[in-house]
Formats: C-alpha cells, sequence, structure tokens
C-alpha cells in the first residue's frame, strides 16, 4: 500500500525552473558563508567570536533550504503545459474570476505548493480557493470558504 505516489508534489515547468536557480543561488550564499567562517575563525575563540557564529549559523540555515529543495525537486513531477485541459479548472491552468459580491476579476494560475506565489496570482492547488474551484468549468459558480469569509466567484475563463 505505498501511497507515495499520490503524495508526489507537482510542479510547473516553470516552477521547477524557479526552484532550480533558487537552489544555485543559495549554493552561492553558501559558499560565502564558508568563506565567511573561514576568515573569521582566525579571530580567536570560535565559541565568542560573533562574526564566525553567525556565518556558520547562516550556513546552516541556507543548507536546510537547499536540501529541503533538492528533495522537492527530486519527487516532484513536472507538468507539461500540453498536458494540461482547458475543460475544467485543474493544475496549472489559469483562471478568470469574478467575485460576486464586489464585481473585481482575479486572474489565479493553478500550481503547486512549493512554487505559489499569491503576489503574482499563484495559487497553491491546496488552498481553499483553488479547492473550490477545482473541477469547475467556465459559467459555473463556487462558493469558497476563506479565511475572510464565504466569498463567490463565477468562472469567466479557463486557459493554460
Amino acid at each position: 500500500m505505498d501511497n507515495k505516489q499520490n503524495t508526489k508534489p507537482s510542479l510547473t515547468e516553470e516552477g521547477y525552473k524557479r526552484l532550480s536557480e533558487k537552489i544555485e543561488r543559495i549554493q552561492g550564499k553558501i559558499q560565502q558563508n564558508r568563506e565567511d567562517m573561514k576568515r573569521t575563525a582566525k579571530h580567536g575563540d570560535l565559541s565568542e567570536n560573533a562574526g564566525y557564529m553567525a556565518a556558520k549559523e547562516s550556513y546552516e540555515g541556507n543548507l536546510i533550504n537547499m536540501n529541503k529543495l533538492r528533495d522537492v525537486l527530486s519527487e516532484a513531477r513536472v507538468i507539461d503545459k500540453e498536458d494540461i485541459n482547458n475543460d475544467r479548472v485543474g493544475f496549472g491552468n489559469y483562471v478568470t474570476v469574478e467575485k460576486l459580491e464586489d464585481g473585481n476579476e482575479y486572474t489565479y494560475q493553478i500550481v503547486g505548493k512549493h512554487e505559489a506565489r499569491m503576489e503574482k496570482g499563484e495559487i497553491s492547488i491546496e488552498s481553499p480557493v483553488a479547492q473550490g474551484l477545482l473541477e469547475k468549468e467556465e459559467g459555473d459558480t463556487a462558493e469558497i470558504d476563506t479565511p475572510a469569509g464565504k466569498s463567490k466567484y463565477k468562472i469567466i475563463e479557463i486557459s493554460k
């Protein structure tokens, strides 16, 4: 009874690329931390060396973050844009909705939790809004419980 297949994180191609680039940036920070630790280690007792302790703490944090991201990328299923269907809201889709309470329109892309960036309109497939929109078709209305209360959204357009 291996549920591992069902729990693999999904990523868009863009999300996979962005996380790979983030790992490269973190690797650069780790190299800088190593250089800082080597340089500051020359200043006496390491237990009382604030510069060394700060570099070591930063090094350890960056190493943990890098390893977590590597784990995500090694386990992830990358969803090809060509495999995304536009008939119903699903992973990878862009969905334009009208919030019926105020008439405002919003466009979201449904992405994996590790790549979501709300400020860019990318919402996690695990978020309440995405969960409420999944499997809906253009013209459907979804009533969604959000942290701010219940909201109704009409699906205007689904694209990839």
